[in-house]
């Protein structure tokens, strides 16, 4: 493999602007600086400098590369997102390539160095009630990476964070137990059944449904969705979900639904839209789903279309152009045709899955490690690791934790 690196990154792509030919760049702050980034590692790993939430969020900020950071002791809980974020040019436009006039300011080709906002400048909390962390936008007011297209209205947080609230909105004493239960309830749930269906459900609802099979669906969405939208079955012997068939109608109804919704973007603009960002993540064997899809997109507009709120300006309604009627009847055809999917299409057959086995296609599937192997388990959204820490007394200094991982809540 080669790679031709040039003074404003590495070669990605090549092109003509205006019959001229191009290379298209992609740089990074770190290139070149990765060892930079061991004097953060250093400080938060002596016990002699570590001693609050406050020094942990200093020593986080000497980190060049961007990623969440989290912090507890016996009495604190802090959050900071490290990274040498450089200082954009002046008209420069993030989701757009950019001449190489626009390059960052203060850069230094020769050592890939630049002008950074300031570490107060970084997202970072301490000592909120709870954290949430699985992989959400995890600071209001910061827009994406210029890479990252699936930040939306909807997160598979959400879930986590609703039975948390609903344990401290409870008056409830908040136990390690509850926390782990808080998770595992979450881990079930199919997002798009519990952020998405419930809009979907309003708009076709708007109307008597006059179509039998349409009301049929309905029905079977509905219960579903009442019961929490989750994929499990009763009892760890079945190989059948509860609510199995509305769980079928929803896996064939949302790829045929986005489409449906919004094809006034054109076919041009929506398949650059659907290369960049899938439309959905749902379960088929890999374990953790619901990272990154339209589910927000989808919800936005029908907020949209049912005169609910939306904070940000959005210039253009989508389904049914923003009409009530003609939104409800892209929803209706589309479902409609949901309905008469074969579920051997659905879950097509793999080497280890007969065609239209749900449950099957959704298990999580490890990969051998040498002669280590471990048979498929039932679906859960798995993180990268859960844990839960607790701190009964102190001793001497606080003991501190810092973890990084993709499902956590602290709380105090």
């Amino acid at each position: 493999m080669v790679a031709l690196r040039t003074k404003y990154g590495i070669v990605t792509h090549r092109g003509t602007v205006g019959g001229r030919p191009v290379v298209f760049t992609k740089n990074r702050s770190t290139y070149g600086n990765e060892a930079g980034s061991a004097l953060g590692f250093m400080q938060l790993n002596d016990p002699d400098r570590i001693h609050s939430a406050a020094d942990f969020q200093k020593a986080a900020a000497n980190i060049g590369y961007m990623f969440n950071w989290f912090y507890t002791d016996k009495s604190s809980i802090a959050y900071f997102n490290s990274g040498d974020n450089p200082v954009r040019a002046a008209g420069a436009d993030p989701n757009l390539p950019s001449w190489s006039s626009y390059e960052w300011q203060g850069w230094n080709p020769d050592t890939n160095r630049a002008t950074y906002t300031p570490a107060a400048q970084h997202p970072q909390v301490a000592n909120q009630d709870y954290l949430t962390s699985w992989n959400n936008k995890q600071a209001p007011g910061f827009s994406a990476s210029d890479g990252q297209w699936g930040y939306n209205a909807v997160y598979r947080s959400q879930p986590l964070d609703d039975r948390i609230k609903a344990v401290i909105n409870s008056g409830q004493k908040f136990t390690r137990g509850k926390l782990v239960e808080a998770m595992e309830d979450a881990a079930t749930v199919d997002l798009r059944g519990d952020q998405v269906l419930p809009y979907l459900l309003r708009v076709l609802k708007s109307a008597p449904i006059t179509d039998p099979a349409v009301a049929d669906a309905v029905a079977k969405l509905t219960a579903w969705q009442q019961a929490g939208s989750h994929r499990k079955t009763p009892n760890a012997s079945s190989k059948t979900y509860d609510n199995a068939d509305a769980i079928r109608i929803l896996d064939a109804w949302w790829p045929l639904l986005v489409p449906a919704e919004f094809k006034d973007l054109g076919p041009d603009l929506y398949g650059a839209l659907v290369a960049n960002l899938t439309i959905d993540e749902r379960p088929s064997a890999q374990g953790s789903s619901f990272h990154s899809g339209w589910w927000g997109f989808v919800q936005r507009d029908l907020r949209k279309v049912l005169g609910d709120p939306v904070k940000t300006e959005q210039p253009v309604t989508y389904c049914g152009a923003g009409s009530l009627a003609a939104c409800r009847s892209v929803l209706t055809d589309s479902l409609l045709a949901a309905t008469k999917v074969p579920a051997a299409t659905t879950y097509p057959a793999t080497a280890d899955c007969a065609a239209g086995d749900q449950f099957c296609a959704d298990q999580i599937v490890h990969q051998p490690m040498g002669g280590i192997t471990q048979d498929r388990v039932a679906w859960v959204n798995r993180p990268t690791y859960q844990q839960v820490v607790e701190f009964p007394a102190r001793r001497g200094d606080d003991v501190s934790n810092l973890a990084a991982g993709k499902l956590q809540a602290h709380h105090q």
